[in-house]
């Protein structure tokens, strides 16, 4: 057979035609079905959010798209329907009528849900050889009230929580006789008919320690598990946490060993210890103490009873031409009670303050009550010897000893993380006639509250208060009061937009410090980035010396907030309502709370 060639443009106008006519049947064809090639898309009409995230997650769906069966096709109609009855009866639904139809993006599934099924009748039988708190409480909240729709997540959420609770008390063998769920569609009722033998209740036969060189007693200040006590779950995790947070060990690892014929367990604690020494170097910078320098050496373990001391040196550079200097030594004991310890304390500063130059030697003793997990109180005494150099007329030369008392609340374990909650420190300090040289004789309160409300996902508002007075004859404070007993506010974490300590009474034309101190501070944060926060403020306060007298200083501004593992830094610009009405650029780094 002879082959025809034909001329070149004839081929190229055919060539032309057919891209032309299986474009066009591809477009047909797109148009005129869905793309199955990922799933389909199934759009749900008729219910509530509730039911529909129940189906399409039962649905294993992805945005509304039902994923391909293993074999790559998509998921029949059969399917969608029983996957969907099986989502609606979870959630009390026996009786719903189903459609589902055909459109331009895949199915549409029509619910007309009819009426649900309701629990009716609950008889739930304790075999225990004792009333159990834990158990009896539980079984009093149960989910199951009469009326309510049925879910069958609550069911099995509710059984679940009861084995657990029966086991952290130390029921090990606990189990179920009987456990029923009866559901009757045609009365639209369901009841509950459960059987639960606590069994015999476990006890702690042998407690082991291993891995620490600190005193045994020392760790049985923190842990409640002691040989011979009944078994309780909930009572090692707490043991366990309080090991791990007493700042003495880097690890607590438990372990259990149960015998079922002597109903026994036996408790071992594995527990690494804190290295030794630690040397820690400080740099950092904040507006109000300028540039900061330090240096700390700790012993953590001078000897099994967890003794340990601490020698520091810090430099702060409050002006540019004078820096203060902060010298430490600090010597603790551990005391009876968990977290509570006596610390002792010399240490020598100067400062560089709106009042003058002040050399301070410090003699202190304090004894820190860890009351309970929020509540810790703290009685100290200082005597100390100030030598100040003010153009003020103030006394160059004190010897004074200051006993003092304070209580602290956090309603928060942990201030670092804390989004919401808040903070009370209450102080109380006095001195007198026979205490001090000059005669220094006053009673002096500092109250300061800090408040944390999350209002949502992103937003929070912050409150911060202070009030302190103090009961003394004003001339007699103006002269004699030590420097660091004086009321200053303006700066950094007082109002914000006034220098550091410049709102005070004023003699020389130097700041003194007053009596009274009344501060507040007003902001609200917004998260926009998982680790910043954009912050508007407006502080008030100022430091006097006659509550009949008295002028409120204000300011306003906003802020950067970068969160961080060691707290907030902030980063803050605020002007000043009053005085000078200047601005001014704050840096803080701390915990909100």
């Amino acid at each position: 057979m002879k082959q025809v060639n034909y001329p070149y443009r004839i081929r190229l106008f055919y060539t032309l035609i057919m891209a032309i006519f299986m474009l066009a049947n591809a477009f047909k064809v797109q148009s005129a079905e869905p793309d199955n090639s990922v799933g389909t898309h199934l759009n749900i009409m008729g219910v509530e959010n509730v039911l529909k995230t129940n189906i399409l997650r039962n649905l294993s769906s992805n945005e509304n798209v039902i994923p391909l069966s293993l074999l790559g096709f998509p998921q029949s109609d059969n399917y969608i329907l029983n996957k969907t009855r099986s989502a609606l009866q979870a959630l009390g639904y026996y009786q719903s009528v189903l459609t589902l139809a055909d459109d331009k993006l895949g199915k549409i599934l029509t619910i007309d849900l009819q009426a649900p099924v309701r629990w009716q009748n609950t008889n739930i039988v304790l075999n225990c050889e004792d009333e159990i708190e834990g158990i009896s409480q539980l079984i009093a909240h149960h989910p199951f009230t009469q009326g309510k729709i049925i879910n069958h997540g609550d069911y099995s959420d509710f059984k679940a929580s009861l084995q657990r609770q029966a086991q952290a008390l130390g029921l090990l063998n606990a189990t179920f006789l009987t456990s029923v769920l009866n559901v009757d569609v045609a009365q639209l009722q369901a009841d509950v008919q459960w059987v639960f033998n606590c069994g015999a209740r476990y006890s702690i036969n042998q407690v082991t320690i291993a891995g620490t060189v600190l005193s045994h007693d020392l760790i049985n200040r923190y842990s409640t598990i002691r040989s011979g006590d009944t078994y309780s779950q909930l009572d090692i995790i707490a043991s366990q946490q309080a090991l791990n947070r007493s700042g003495f060990f880097k690890s607590v690892v438990v372990e259990q060993s149960v015998n079922h014929l002597t109903k026994t367990v036996d408790i071992s604690l594995s527990i690494l210890d804190t290295d030794k020494y630690e040397l820690k170097t400080l740099l950092g910078y904040g507006t109000d103490s300028g540039g900061k320098l330090g240096v700390s050496w700790r012993n953590r373990r001078v000897n099994s009873q967890a003794h340990q001391y601490v020698a520091s040196v810090d430099f702060n550079k409050v002006k540019l031409d004078i820096a203060d200097i902060h010298a430490t030594f600090q010597y603790q004991i551990p005391l009876d009670k968990a977290n509570s310890q006596w610390i002792n304390l010399v240490s020598y500063q100067i400062k560089n303050e709106e009042i003058g130059r002040s050399k301070i030697f410090t003699l202190e003793s304090v004894f820190v009550n860890k009351i309970d997990p929020n509540w810790s109180s703290q009685w100290s005494i200082a005597m100390a010897q100030e030598q100040l150099e003010s153009n003020a007329d103030v006394n160059r030369s004190l010897q004074y000893i200051v006993p003092s008392w304070q209580l602290n609340y956090y309603s928060v374990t942990d201030p670092f993380f804390a989004i919401s909650g808040w903070r009370w420190q209450s102080i109380f300090r006095f001195s007198g006639e026979q205490l001090s040289d000059p005669d220094i004789k006053f009673l002096q309160t500092d109250q300061k509250i800090k408040r944390i409300w999350s209002l949502n996902n992103n937003w929070r508002l912050l409150l911060r208060a202070r009030l302190g007075t103090t009961w003394m004859n004003t001339d007699d404070f103006n002269r004699s009061m030590p420097s660091n007993y004086r009321f200053f506010a303006g700066g950094d974490v007082s109002v914000r937009g006034y220098k550091h300590q410049s709102l005070s009474p004023v003699e020389n034309e130097v700041a003194i410090g007053g009596k009274h101190i009344v501060s507040s501070s007003l902001e609200v944060d917004y998260l926009f980035n998982d680790d910043f926060r954009w912050a508007v403020f407006t502080d008030q306060g100022n430091a006097f010396n006659d509550w009949r007298d008295w002028k409120i200083y204000k300011s306003i501004g906003t802020g950067l907030r970068w969160v961080t593992p060691v707290g907030a830094i902030r980063l803050d610009i605020a002007k000043a309502l009053d005085g000078n009405k200047g601005w001014r650029f704050h840096i803080t780094i701390g915990p909100d709370l």
